[in-house]
């Protein structure tokens, strides 16, 4: 089932990042349809196996992913809250896999836009915050490769 998952993830995730980058805007419907069909997947294996602790794990990672990157948004302000919902519905797609997973989902991201955003700070100084969507996106599926 956790492909399924990831499934979900890869096609909203890919939508979502085109979106950010056109647009620079997640839209909450498809984080929304996204995040609906992650939780009733996993709803679905926990009722099949008689197992929740995949899906408990999902929501304690989207809710401790999800938390994080809000109190980010509120202090820092960089971060919209579309990035905020993303981060969350990737959180608990990593929540799968287990907290390392988690972990290295949550700093992935930074470290991938790291260039491009010093690259905009020297040439662009000034210019407004950049698309934070895709780097969520690509972070969440190379620590899927890295930790599993």
């Amino acid at each position: 089932m956790t492909l399924a998952v990831w499934l979900v993830v890869l096609y909203s995730g890919a939508l979502l990042a085109v979106v950010d980058i056109a647009a620079r805007r997640l839209p909450t419907p498809v984080i929304a349809a996204a995040a609906t069909a992650v939780i009733a997947i996993l709803a679905t294996e926990a009722a099949i196996t008689a197992d929740g602790r995949r899906l408990a794990n999902a929501a304690a990672a989207g809710a401790a992913v999800g938390s994080g990157y809000l109190l980010l948004a509120l202090i820092a302000g960089s971060l919209g809250l579309g990035d905020v919902r993303l981060a969350a519905l990737l959180g608990a797609a990593l929540g799968t896999l287990g907290w390392d997973a988690v972990l290295v989902g949550a700093v992935l991201p930074y470290m991938f836009a790291a260039p491009a955003a010093l690259i905009r700070l020297v040439s662009r100084p000034g210019e407004g915050s950049m698309s934070f969507g895709p780097y969520l996106v690509a972070g969440a599926l190379a620590a899927l490769l890295i930790t599993v």
